[in-house]
């Protein structure tokens, strides 16, 4: 017997089904997901760069700068930062993100760290306290302006809290991603090929340019940056993440029981 079938259908109990059956797979692949990466950390290899590694891996060597960009209380050149925002005598911790990509170098090897989306392991490099009646300077205050809670809070007299997290530019950095090798053209030099009017193209390599990209373009959808080695807490996974793997399909297989039942019902009143 249908243990479903003493159930009469509803417009919403239908709607709810469809919405479960459709919710239920993105909740297996979150599942599937999280079940990988916590194998992957189980087997996570340290690779030098000049190996040139590929898959999921954790490297590290010296940051170089892909464009310019600086901290904003310490004004240092970095590859990003996060900027902490505390109200002192209100429950406020928020945090302000800007991050670019960047290379890391060792011994020779770069590699690009698509680090827009990563996740920031960083150690404090600068901190200050603002008052209200302290000025802002105008890429500070476009800063803040993502956090209105604070504005609010310092034109109400209050008092900032700002603790700057910054990846500064030739310091230390660890990066736990997959890592795949980097296809570009090569630069193209001109020479003369013997003729007043005639030039011939000539490949010449760019020693300066990356091998490697590492990001979490996978489906791992993990990317790391630190500027210490990663601790264990920044490669743990919650096994309530992997619960996925069942209640996705226990969730999907719910909904599909219900709309069949719903079915057979309005079959046996001849309306469907």
């Amino acid at each position: 017997m249908d243990p479903l079938s003493f159930l009469e259908p509803s417009a919403a109990g239908m709607t709810l089904a469809a919405v479960a059956i459709v919710a239920g797979a993105p909740m297996f692949s979150g599942g599937m997901r999280a079940v990988r990466l916590r194998r992957r950390f189980r087997h996570l290899e340290t690779l030098p760069l000049r190996d040139r590694p590929g898959g999921f891996a954790h490297v590290h060597g010296k940051v170089t700068l892909e464009s310019p960009l600086f901290g904003p209380l310490s004004s240092t050149p970095c590859a990003g930062f996060q900027l902490e925002v505390v109200a002192e005598g209100l429950s406020l911790h928020r945090t302000v993100d800007e991050r670019r990509d960047f290379r890391v170098e060792d011994a020779g090897v770069q590699a690009v760290v698509r680090a827009r989306r990563a996740r920031w392991a960083v150690d404090p490099t600068a901190e200050r306290e603002l008052r209200a009646a302290d000025p802002l300077t105008e890429g500070l205050a476009a800063l803040l302006e993502r956090v209105p809670e604070a504005l609010w809070w310092r034109r109400a007299g209050g008092a900032l809290r700002l603790v700057e997290r910054a990846l500064v530019a030739g310091a230390s950095c660890h990066v736990v991603g997959t890592i795949r090798a980097l296809t570009s053209a090569p630069a193209l030099e001109w020479a003369r090929t013997g003729t007043d009017d005639a030039r011939g193209a000539v490949v010449a390599p760019d020693p300066y340019s990356p091998v490697l990209a590492i990001g979490h373009d996978d489906p791992l959808d993990f990317l790391l940056v630190s500027d210490a080695p990663p601790r264990p807490e920044h490669l743990r996974v919650p096994a309530r993440r992997t619960l996925g793997v069942l209640l996705g399909p226990a969730l999907s297989l719910a909904g599909m029981i219900y709309l069949a039942s719903a079915a057979d019902y309005l079959r046996a009143l001849g309306r469907f």
